[in-house]
């Protein structure tokens, strides 16, 4: 059955086709490291050594980009210790470990990160009845949540993940630029799809 073949890629080898993807379990503490719930959490779901790959609920890249309380932070190295216990347990199990790093843009609110929420444009999230009116991101802010990213993947490699998976979905940041629905930006970020995806590449 192909569904226990092993796949080979050129850098990370997936002992069957069975993935665990991310689901967000809000056990993280309040600074966002993890908590032994967290770790008591995968250790119950990897323990048979099913999953060929297990996907770590998003983690959010810089302060602003918190979704929501006690959700799980890769945004500073103080962070990495605990990743790293986590990424063992997952590695233990017989599982690649990937861990999935988001930025909520405007689909957080203030009482969660201390001040309003950003966005490609002063669009209010129309899915959310309680959604903030973003404030415009200016563009050395968005250098800044790109640099954001790619430090939070440095910092899941250094923590012994074999991978990170780009949160690009569900109305977060990243998503809120590829739409034109809340992306009506007129420079480099904005525009037609080339533009809207800048931030991604």
């Amino acid at each position: 059955m192909k569904l226990f073949e092993e796949l080979k890629t050129r850098n990370v080898s997936f002992k069957n086709r069975i993935v665990m993807p991310p689901m967000a379990i809000a056990k993280a503490d309040e600074k966002g490291y993890i908590t032994d719930d967290i770790l008591d959490y995968y250790q119950e779901k990897t323990k048979d050594k099913l999953f060929s790959t297990v996907i770590v609920e998003h983690n959010f890249v810089e302060a602003r980009g918190k979704a929501s309380n006690n959700q799980v932070s890769i945004a500073d190295d103080s962070c990495i210790d605990g990743l790293k216990k986590l990424s063992d347990l997952i590695k233990k199990n017989e599982s690649t470990a990937v861990v999935q790093i988001s930025h909520a843009g405007s689909s957080t609110n203030s009482n969660i990160i201390g001040e309003s929420p950003v966005g490609p444009s002063r669009i209010k999230k129309q899915s959310q009845k309680q959604a903030s009116l973003p404030r415009e991101l200016n563009i050395e802010e968005i250098k800044e949540i790109e640099d954001s990213f790619a430090e939070a993947a440095l910092r899941a490699k250094e923590a012994g993940f074999d991978g990170v998976e780009i949160h690009s979905a569900h109305g977060y940041l990243l998503d809120q630029f590829l739409s034109p629905i809340t992306n009506k930006r007129t420079d480099q970020y904005g525009g037609d799809i080339n533009g809207r995806i800048s931030i991604h590449l």
